[in-house]
């Protein structure tokens, strides 16, 4: 709990913030590419493999669509060891934008893949059970980037209207106002059984865009 709510939301935040957006989105293609295939194969990796270790003895016994359950609980990754890596070798932009999109994205995946196959688990495999996996894809990726755009343009709103000489002459009090918004954006899409980090990730894009030229200097 320590590390989900005190540690990662900053640390997704600031990367969302001071990301080189025209490298990320010029990347894309790649970073769903990986994100969606990527974790696919390592969940039906992970899963067969437990599945298979199961069937020989070597662990417990557990029916094929429970193993591959296991391997997309697992398949989600936090980029947050990798991205300080990154940041202190000053790697080439690309190949961080491909990293660290990857490893945002990846977390909404993994929901659906989890929630998918627990469905499968609890009505089977059907023609609709896979149009609702996709549907509710959809609504977990859409839905985590609505909430974050809402409170990056709250905060917006609130620093262009009431903002300004206020704040200037209280610069700790303006940037606790900054952080609130991401924090509001991560718990309230946890809450909503969405994305936090994709949402605080694309809250972090928006305020570094509209939020920031409303801020003091200081």
């Amino acid at each position: 709990e320590a590390f989900s709510f005190l540690l990662l939301p900053p640390i997704i935040f600031e990367s969302g913030f001071s990301l080189h957006t025209r490298e990320f989105f010029s990347n894309f293609g790649g970073i769903c590419g990986l994100a969606f295939a990527g974790t696919a194969i390592s969940t039906f990796t992970v899963g067969i493999f437990v599945w298979l270790c199961g069937v020989v003895g070597i662990c417990t016994s557990l029916p094929f669509l429970h193993a591959l359950i296991f391997g997309a609980l697992i398949s989600a990754t936090d980029p947050v060891t990798v991205l300080a890596i990154f940041q202190e070798l000053g790697v080439n932009i690309d190949l961080y934008s491909l990293v660290f999109g990857e490893s945002v994205l990846n977390d909404a995946v993994a929901i659906v893949m989890y929630r998918t196959l627990l469905n499968f688990v609890e009505k089977g495999v059907t023609f609709v059970s896979v149009l609702q996996a996709a549907a509710f894809f959809v609504f977990i990726f859409v839905g985590s980037m609505l909430v974050g755009t809402f409170f990056a343009i709250a905060v917006t709103l609130f620093f262009k209207l009431i903002g300004g000489p206020l704040l200037e002459s209280h610069p700790h009090v303006e940037t606790s106002l900054v952080m609130i918004a991401p924090y509001c954006a991560y718990a309230t899409a946890e809450a909503l059984s969405l994305s936090g980090i994709v949402a605080i990730l694309f809250c972090g894009i928006v305020m570094a865009h509209y939020t920031k030229p409303n801020l003091s200097a200081e």
